[in-house]
């Protein structure tokens, strides 16, 4: 599968079907308790100063741009589809959405924390996307991306064409510059976060299971 074919609208209305039915604030909600796992998972992980000026790449409908907006962050929340855009910017107004591609991009916009859920998988070059990413980056700020390891549940999706080890990850940090690359594995707590944030929770596993979100997560500092 290339990637060319996210951004295609009638692509992406079949591929988010896997993921959203109706584009409600109901919906929306579930994703919000989803990702305070992400959360609270990740900014235990993190330097606590200068980050500000926040990018994410591959937003979706900005569940987690809302949970960085809160914080207090400048947050440019970004993916390769229109399509999807378009439902996210229906359901927070108060977010800035664009468009971007991290494979072809040439702002010269810099930023403190830049973040990436489950997209370099997808791409057809993410060794140039890391590059891209490192280029973005204020000197200090760090790039948190998640990505899965090999495994029979990731390799099984057409739509993961770059799926590797951590190792690979790791190296491919190195040579795009970053000076300190660390990885965990991480498992979330399956179903429960539909009915409460509270019951939304990462712990440093690494689960081969039908059905369990285990995926590999890397914090790089420029």
């Amino acid at each position: 599968m290339s990637n060319s074919t996210h951004g295609e609208v009638s692509f992406d209305k079949e591929y988010y079907r896997r993921f959203f039915k109706s584009y409600n604030q109901e919906e929306f909600k579930i994703y919000e308790n989803w990702f305070r796992g992400w959360e609270k998972f990740i900014f235990d992980r993190i330097y606590k100063n200068g980050q500000e000026n926040v990018l994410e790449i591959g937003c979706s409908i900005g569940a987690f741009s809302k949970i960085l907006k809160a914080k207090g962050l400048d947050v440019t929340a970004t993916d390769i589809s229109e399509y999807i855009l378009s439902k996210a910017k229906k359901l927070q107004k108060d977010i800035n959405f664009e468009f971007f591609d991290i494979e072809k991009t040439k702002s010269d916009q810099k930023y403190d924390l830049i973040f990436a859920f489950e997209v370099f998988e997808h791409l057809n070059d993410p060794k140039k996307a890391l590059s891209n990413v490192y280029r973005l980056l204020n000197n200090g700020g760090q790039f948190i991306f998640s990505t899965p390891f090999p495994s029979k549940q990731s390799l099984a999706d057409p739509t993961h064409i770059n799926v590797h080890k951590p190792s690979w990850w790791l190296q491919a940090g190195r040579k795009a510059g970053f000076k300190k690359r660390t990885h965990t594995y991480v498992t979330f707590v399956p179903l429960l976060y539909r009915y409460s944030q509270f019951l939304s929770w990462g712990f440093p596993l690494k689960l081969d299971l039908p059905y369990i979100n285990s995926t590999s997560m890397f914090f790089f500092k420029k």
